[in-house]
């Protein structure tokens, strides 16, 4: 399955959204980048929802979804959701191309769905407003079309939000999702239903061959206890699963509680949290623009006075230069009394030595002579008419250190967007917790303990219907004896068939599971950072394990623990684990993520974008903003396998987002 085209029409962000999709079989990625808020996940949801629909329950959730901008545009009498996916997909060893369509509007308060799906030169259409049985016929050959490209309940992970992918490696859930669906994945389903058709006909074909009409009867009846026990066991294993999910996801939330913070206490702390968090942004906003003011009004010291600096600098530094020039020369100048007491001590040493009086000099001539002649040697200074502190001044001009603060502003201001980016999911989460003050919560134990108690129940219902289904299956086949031996090679053929299926899918799944654990085990070699290279062996279960498990193990024989994991290495077990299932798979679908470097560190993406992306899939469609893959250096290392470019683009005014065909501005090579 490739997806060569995606359009959406008055879809939350996107007044109309049409990309083209298509990738080259040397470049499988299409790159799509987007900073928070512009749209990306949006567009992920969009291509979901075109697959398998929208469920609309009302005009104010339909008013929800519609397009914001538009709703505010003169003369706007209502409109149209539209939602249109084109692919293409193998039918019976024939690529086929498809154009599936939905469109959802209001018509007398009332969520009207159609859908129109175009293969080849058939349409299909159905609708919410056809009769059930109008519906049901053209509904269930898309739904097969779509079944048989990709299956919903394995979209999850192949159309998935990277940061959510740690969610799905707690031990229940990463063990259900395999057993869940490695059969699907991997194409084993078809056999187990061949397996069961084959039983199905085969103990029809035994009640017709018992001679004894009571004996058939009783046959009957026991093969029909049989099938409605394993639908009973189905259906408990469908409510464990459900369960299991439902004791992950509170249990951090219950074990809170259970240390003596009530409800009202951990909400009133999520409370807390966020108001402390809306106040640090209240005050940065409010620090930021007071910051702001004062450079503006500061604008001569920050801005005018530094360039002026700058201009005149060299003419500035030749004046400082010759002050300092005619400050040393007048350094050497004595003072009159300097003069004095310097000829006194002089004079007073020739006499002693010379032998002459004391007094016999004439000191005040001396004097006077030394005074006139450093009055003939004035100091020349042209810049005299400056005083001190003018040339004080000058100096602080072009040495006073100039550091521009409207960098540093314009940082805190980009900061302060993403913040403000995450308001309104803050303040939603604050009215949410604070409708729940009120004892509302106070049933988490309760709840809690009760679905625990389910699970333990359920465990020994189904260990119990497992043991009548094996007991009924005795009592069925004791019957074998009392049919009559008659030569018949089609019903002999007839009883061979469940075995060979069920020996054929065993087979098979063992044979993928040693496949699953190799390429698991030189995958994670090379994409855990953290462990590469040391990764000595993977394990899926056991041979005659009933449930699927996951585990790896170190080269030094330990096991290493998935729950004591950070995040990021979580994130690559699961893709890494997700990449195994498409390689080995029967499914060809796209494979589109979300948040692709999620909290990955540097390490990490490096090796994630040199040798996870590039042969995931025949069409990769990567979700990312500029701080996950740079485009300084990531975009360079994955540009040879990329497609097609595009930028999503925020229009606060229009309240719709913008597309161009670049990423962040960098343009393909061509």
């Amino acid at each position: 399955m490739k997806i060569s085209r995606i359009y959406a029409e008055n879809y939350k962000t996107y007044r109309q959204l049409d990309l083209n999709l298509e990738v080259a079989d040397d470049r499988p990625i299409i790159l799509i980048g987007g900073g928070n808020g512009c749209g990306k996940t949006t567009l992920f949801d969009a291509i979901y929802h075109a697959l398998y629909g929208l469920t609309i329950k009302s005009p104010k959730q339909f008013d929800e979804l519609f397009n914001a901008g538009v709703k505010l545009e003169p003369g706007f009498q209502g409109g149209d959701i539209i939602l249109q996916v084109d692919f293409s997909g193998m039918v019976l060893g024939r690529e086929q191309q498809y154009i599936l369509k939905r469109t959802y509007r209001v018509i007398n308060d009332r969520v009207v769905e159609s859908v129109q799906l175009k293969m080849g030169g058939n349409t299909f259409t159905y609708g919410s407003a056809q009769t059930p049985a109008q519906r049901a016929q053209n509904e269930e050959v898309v739904r097969k079309i779509i079944t048989a490209n990709l299956p919903p309940e394995l979209s999850t992970y192949f159309l998935f939000d990277a940061m959510k992918t740690s969610e799905l490696l707690k031990e229940e859930k990463i063990n259900a999702l395999i057993e869940k669906n490695i059969n699907s994945v991997m194409g084993f389903n078809k056999y187990i239903q061949l397996r069961h058709s084959a039983s199905s006909l085969l103990e029809s074909k035994k009640a017709e061959r018992l001679e004894n009409e009571n004996q058939r009867r009783e046959y009957e009846r026991l093969v029909k206890e049989r099938k409605s026990k394993e639908e009973e066991l189905e259906r408990l294993n469908e409510e464990y699963t459900e369960k299991l999910s439902y004791a992950n996801d509170h249990k951090e939330q219950y074990e809170l509680v259970q240390k003596g913070r009530n409800a009202d206490d951990v909400t009133r702390d999520k409370i807390r949290q966020i108001e402390d968090s809306l106040n640090l942004y209240a005050q940065q906003e409010r620090s930021f623009r007071k910051e702001a003011d004062d450079i503006c009004r500061d604008i001569e010291t920050n801005v005018i006075f530094p360039k002026l600096a700058d201009v005149i600098r060299s003419e500035v530094e030749l004046i400082l230069h010759e002050k300092e020039r005619a400050t040393q020369a007048r350094e050497n100048i004595l003072s009159e009394e300097q003069v004095l007491d310097l000829t006194k001590k002089i004079v007073r040493i020739v006499e002693q030595q010379k032998g002459l009086p004391s007094g016999s000099c004439d000191i005040q001539a001396i004097i006077q002579k030394i005074l006139d002649s450093q009055n003939e040697a004035e100091v020349e200074d042209e810049y005299s008419f400056l005083t001190e502190a003018e040339v004080k001044i000058l100096e602080n001009l072009v040495s006073s250190p100039y550091v521009n603060p409207f960098i540093a502003l314009d940082e805190k201001r980009d900061r302060l967007n993403l913040e403000r980016a995450e308001l309104p999911r803050r303040r939603q989460q604050l009215e949410d917790y604070r409708r729940a003050i009120g004892g509302h919560e106070y049933t988490i134990i309760e709840l809690y303990e009760a679905n625990n108690q389910r699970i333990q129940e359920l465990k020994d219902l189904t260990a119990n219907l497992r043991k009548e289904i094996k007991d009924l299956g005795d009592k069925i086949a004791r019957y074998d004896y009392d049919i009559p031996q008659v030569p018949d090679p089609k019903y002999d053929m007839l009883c061979k068939l469940p075995d060979f299926f069920k020996n054929l899918s065993t087979k098979l799944l063992q044979t993928k599971k040693r496949s699953i654990e190799r390429m698991m085990c030189e995958e994670l070699n090379q994409n855990l950072v953290v462990y590469a290279g040391y990764i000595g062996r993977v394990e899926l279960s056991g041979e005659n394990s009933e449930e699927i498990s996951f585990k790896f193990f170190h080269k030094n024989g330990n096991e290493i623990s998935i729950s004591q994991l950070n995040a990021g290495a979580k994130q690559t077990v699961m893709q890494v684990l997700l990449k195994v299932l498409y390689k080995l798979g029967d499914y060809e679908p796209p494979v589109m993520i979300d948040t692709v470097m999620g909290v990955l560190d540097k390490a990490s993406r490096e090796v994630i974008l040199e040798h996870y992306f590039p042969d995931l899939a025949h069409q990769t469609i990567l979700l990312s903003t500029d701080t996950e893959i740079t485009t300084e250096r990531d975009f360079q290392k994955i540009e040879a396998y990329v497609s097609r470019t595009y930028t999503l683009h925020r229009d606060k005014e229009a309240q719709c987002t913008n597309i161009t065909n670049d990423y962040f501005g960098l343009k393909m090579n061509e």
